[in-house]
């Protein structure tokens, strides 16, 4: 009794075996593989005097993975386009239209998600204006097979105003009140801030105590401002003595433009330089430009 009960669990462990030959392991390298992120490199034809062309602008990426290929979306005025080896290398040209101007394009993510599919992540920073335009974005990668899918995931980021916040300390307003001169046609420069420009348009922005004291040169006694949570934007511009600035705000795209709304009717041609400030939410650090607005009544 006892040989045939090792016979029969021998038998158990043969079949056992078998089972598990039949549907194998997967191998540890293959679990969890997708989706895998890829490197790329933008191509830009910006110091060439070449530009895309043909574009379908569909919100959709091509596949390009030979010269004569490449060579029905590039027109080149004379030179070439950069060089491209497509026995190594394709060319993913994503292109299409937004419901606004466009601030920039830039490609965040770039991931192989199986053997033949692909998503390409990309942000399009919007302007205000509201016109439809085109993009596109050109990336460089590794060798990818013509039959293969690239999926876009596009996120628009809108542009958004940014007001100044409504000061109500006393102190901070008097302190400018006397940095800055008022702007009456007795006005003199300010001694305070600007000392070093003329009367050219411009404009700081202020994140730290330290660099308000070295925007301020007539005094170490500054109020105080919490750079944690604001920014100090202090500025002159050379306008007509009867014109003056009625209120500023910051437009925030892929860069910070500044605004300048001007108000003022007839009246003496001569000009002078005239200065405002104001404290907004702690701004981000983008590059920062100023655009004059002028209104007339």
């Amino acid at each position: 009794m006892k040989n045939h009960l090792l016979h029969f669990t021998a038998f158990l462990l043969v079949l056992s075996g078998v089972a598990s030959s039949c549907n194998p392991e997967p191998e540890p390298n293959l679990v969890n593989r997708y989706p895998i992120d890829l490197p790329f490199t933008e191509y830009i034809l910006l110091e060439t005097s070449c530009q895309w062309v043909n574009l379908p602008n569909d919100d959709k990426v091509l596949i390009i993975n030979s010269s004569e290929e490449l060579g029905k979306y590039i027109s080149c005025a004379e030179g070439s386009y950069p060089a491209i080896d497509f026995s190594k290398h394709s060319l993913l040209l994503a292109c299409g239209t937004t419901p606004h101007e466009i601030g920039e394009v830039t490609a965040r993510r770039l991931q192989q998600m199986s053997s033949s599919t692909y998503k390409l992540s990309i942000d399009i920073a919007l302007k205000i204006t509201q016109s439809v335009a085109q993009y596109s974005l050109a990336l460089l990668v590794e060798k990818i097979d013509q039959k293969s899918m690239v999926a876009m995931n596009v996120t628009l980021m809108e542009a958004k105003i940014i007001h100044p916040v409504t000061v109500t300390d006393y102190d901070l307003v008097a302190f400018f009140d006397w940095a800055l001169p008022r702007t009456e046609p007795t006005a003199t420069a300010s001694q305070c801030f600007f000392t070093t420009m003329g009367h050219e348009n411009t404009c700081i922005m202020i994140n730290s105590r330290e660099e308000f004291q070295q925007a301020c040169v007539c005094t170490d006694d500054l109020p105080e401002i919490d750079f944690n949570a604001y920014t100090l934007i202090v500025g002159q511009t050379y306008l007509l003595i009867s014109k003056f600035i009625l209120e500023h705000w910051i437009v925030e795209d892929n860069l910070l433009t500044l605004h300048l709304l001007i108000h003022g009717s007839g009246g003496p041609q001569e000009s002078q330089t005239k200065y405002y400030w104001g404290i907004y939410p702690k701004l981000p650090k983008k590059l920062f430009d100023v655009e004059l607005k002028y209104v007339f009544k």
